[in-house]
């Protein structure tokens, strides 16, 4: 397909906007372990590709597309508990950080199947990716500060119970659960940072499986391998919890609204990587973490308000 800057870059700033505010509509309520919202906003996703599916004249269904909507929902399930233990700007830089390394691995070495992309100046282009797992290193050391969400409807009777249990947390158990949280961090970028090579890989044997060399009809399958998986996610969490799970009513439209965010995003970042190239991965997702960055202060200082 013939590639277009303008469009590209139009396509990366919605993207780096959209991408920044995936998670603001969920931040002010409780979302308990997370799962019901990573099922929710896969439905959310799969509404936005039901509209790219329609608008690209009702494509077949492509099975090894799927796998990217199946790695994003494989990091999009941690992603709760990430940033409950370091915050949403900081958990956010975090993972941002390891998927900017893979997506940039990915397109520089050709891995997965994908053609390479060598930078022009490649020493400068080693030198950048040094400088974001130095700032990586950074992000790990700074503390969290604990925003104030409303929080169940059921919990309001327990509040004063929990703050209790909190305060008898012991240092070490806070620590562990931090050094966890980093570490899912890196599982999680792992997940996003592989989440277009499916699609990459289908356009680059597009001459020769006669497939399209166009994403949009990609992304509704994309949306099905998120969907599926977020799906068979929340049964077997389900059957963990007993037919239990942590279910906060109030949070059931936002999740959806993320969603909705996200597949926007995750659509217009298709678009520009086809327009601009993989290599411009790196670029699109650390203005993402300044944006989550700048938006996790701002809640921060609104989130001071007592929701009881």
């Amino acid at each position: 397909m013939e590639q277009s800057v303008p469009i590209g870059i139009i396509s990366g700033i919605v993207s780096t906007v959209t991408f920044g505010s995936t998670y603001v509509p969920v931040r002010w309520f409780e979302a308990g372990d997370g799962l019901y919202f990573q099922w929710l906003m896969a439905i959310g996703q799969f509404m936005v590709g039901m509209v790219v599916l329609a608008s690209s004249g009702w494509p077949p269904i492509y099975p090894v597309a799927m796998l990217g909507g199946v790695f994003f929902t494989l990091g999009n399930a941690l992603t709760v508990y990430i940033m409950d233990g370091l915050g949403m700007a900081i958990g956010s830089l975090m993972w941002n950080t390891v998927t900017c390394v893979c997506g940039w691995a990915v397109s520089r070495f050709g891995l997965f199947g994908t053609p390479k992309m060598i930078p022009h100046d490649n020493i400068m282009n080693v030198i950048g990716v040094l400088i974001v797992c130095v700032g990586g290193c950074f992000f790990a050391t700074i503390k969290h500060h604990p925003m104030k969400v409303r929080p169940a409807p059921w919990q309001f009777d327990i509040i004063l119970e929990d703050e209790k249990v909190e305060a008898l947390q012991t240092n070490s158990s806070k620590l562990g659960k931090r050094l966890l949280c980093l570490f899912l961090t890196v599982v999680v970028g792992a997940f996003y940072g592989n989440v277009l090579t499916p699609i990459n890989y289908l356009i680059t044997k597009s001459g020769e499986t006669g497939m399209p060399a166009d994403v949009a009809p990609y992304f509704f399958s994309h949306c099905i391998g998120a969907v599926l998986t977020a799906t068979i996610i929340f049964m077997f969490y389900s059957i963990y919890r007993k037919n239990r799970p942590f279910i906060n009513p109030e949070i059931t439209l936002p999740s959806l609204t993320s969603g909705i965010i996200y597949g926007i995003a995750m659509c217009t970042f298709f678009m520009a990587n086809q327009h601009l190239g993989q290599g411009k991965w790196d670029v699109i997702q650390l203005i993402t973490g300044i944006i989550v960055t700048i938006i996790g202060i701002a809640l921060t200082s609104v989130s001071k308000v007592n929701f009881q």
